[in-house]
Parts: structure tokens; sequence; C-alpha cells
């Protein structure tokens, strides 16, 4: 077994070159997800949507269009310049606020400042459980007391579950690319200060994908982990507080 994310493909580049050869990786269509999402964000009335791994922005503009604006976050730099070159082109750039952000540090934003955060496969890629707590620490100090969070992961019903090699934790490199897979209940323990309101299973694409969707509204204190306190315990309070060994296997000037 690898130690998790031993891999010498760095994650990051995997993406930029896959957005760089592809216009439509995931498809040109807003995912099923992004579809039941905007029927709560309308019940809800919500107005401003942080978008977390928005990709290419098949899930972005379907918010936009529907006079939604959408803060959207990824760490690939060929996804968001792809967002923002659409954006600009199109009547939505005033709804759209693409930005370049790694998920794994802190977000640049004010305590209250959204009614929704929404994020479609993000957390079941390259995290470890205690930065998907972080992460998730972070999005309930950026929304606003009820706020929504809508996100979903990869199931342990998935096809691929345990196909590739394990990484440690539920993470399996598959095809090159960090897997996490999840299991119900571990869903329910990342939920502290939400009240969970469903958790659904879903299939999506040729695969298919077998995932878990997930809402929850804002309720009360998060008692998690923050990255100011795992920061703190390490002594790098400006740097991703969870370290990553990718020197196994890898040839000479890899990382």
């Amino acid at each position: 077994m690898k130690p998790v994310l031993n891999t010498c493909v760095e994650q990051r580049e995997l993406w930029d070159q896959v957005f760089t050869e592809s216009e439509n990786y995931f498809g040109d269509q807003p995912s099923l997800l992004a579809q039941k999402s905007l029927k709560l964000f309308r019940e809800n009335n919500v107005a401003s949507v942080l978008e977390t791994g928005c990709g290419q922005g098949r899930d972005t503009f379907l918010f936009a269009e529907n006079d939604i604006s959408v803060t959207a976050l990824d760490y690939s730099s060929k996804a968001v310049d792809s967002v923002a070159a659409r954006a600009a082109s199109s009547s939505l750039s005033s709804h759209i606020d693409p930005q370049l952000l790694d998920i794994r540090k802190p977000l640049p934003f004010e305590s209250g400042s959204f009614d929704a955060c929404y994020s479609h496969m993000l957390f079941c890629m390259e995290l470890t459980m205690a930065e998907i707590a972080c992460a998730l620490s972070e999005v309930h100090r950026v929304l606003k007391p009820g706020g929504l969070v809508i996100y979903s992961v990869r199931s342990i019903f998935d096809r691929h579950y345990r196909a590739g090699e394990h990484l440690g934790e539920n993470l399996f490199e598959v095809g090159k690319f960090a897997v996490h897979f999840f299991y119900k209940d571990k869903l329910e323990e990342l939920a502290s200060g939400f009240e969970i309101k469903s958790i659904e299973r879903i299939e999506e694409g040729a695969l298919p994908r077998d995932l878990y969707c997930i809402v929850m509204e804002k309720k009360n204190t998060r008692y998690a982990p923050t990255f100011e306190s795992c920061s703190l315990e390490e002594g790098r309070a400006d740097k991703i507080p969870f370290s990553r060994n990718r020197a196994r296997m890898c040839g000479p000037g890899e990382t």
C-alpha cells in the first residue's frame, strides 16, 4: 500500500492536462445534482452560491443562467481560465466570479457571505478525511445562518471501489486519479454544525458513477477540525496543513 496520496502524478497537473485536452471533460450539460440543487435553491431563495471544484463550469452556468451569483473555485488554472473566458464571452459575466483556490487552504471570504455552497464530486478526489473536515468547517463559517450545503461523493457501491492501488483511508488510485470512496456513516460524521436534510444515492455518467448526494443546512456551532487549529498544531499557518509524500517510485525531478 502506498502512503496516502503517494503518487507520481501530481493531481493538479493531471487535471490541468485533462482540461487542456478536452473542452467538456464531464460533458456539456449540467449534472443531475445541479438540476436537483437548482430546485432547492429556488425554494430557499438562494441568491449567492459558493461552488468549490467548479471544473469547466457545466453546473456554474446553470446557476448563473437562473440569476444566481456564483463564486466558482477550482485549483486547476486551466479550469478557472476556461470558466472565465466563457463567462466573459457571454451575458453572464456579472453572475460568475471564477477564482483559483486550493480547497485545502482557508477560504478568502468573510463569515456569513453566501446563501449556499455547492460541490459536485470534489470531496471524493485527492482529499483526506481531515482535509475534508477542515474544508467543511470553512464552508460552515462562510455560510449565512440557515445556509444550504449540497455536495456529492463517490460511494462504496461504485464499480471502481477498491479497483485501484490503495493510498490509505478509503482513497484509491484509479487510472492515475486519486478517488475517495464513502460509507454513509462517514458523511454523517462530517456533518457537525449542520442538519442533514437528505442523503441520496444516484448514478451519473456512462460508467456510471455511484454517488452519495448530501443536502445539509447550517444550524449551530461546528465541533470539527479547522485549518487554523491544524496549522497552529503543525506550526505552518501559511501552508497546506497536511503534507504529502510523493517521492516513492518517482524519477529524478518528478514530484
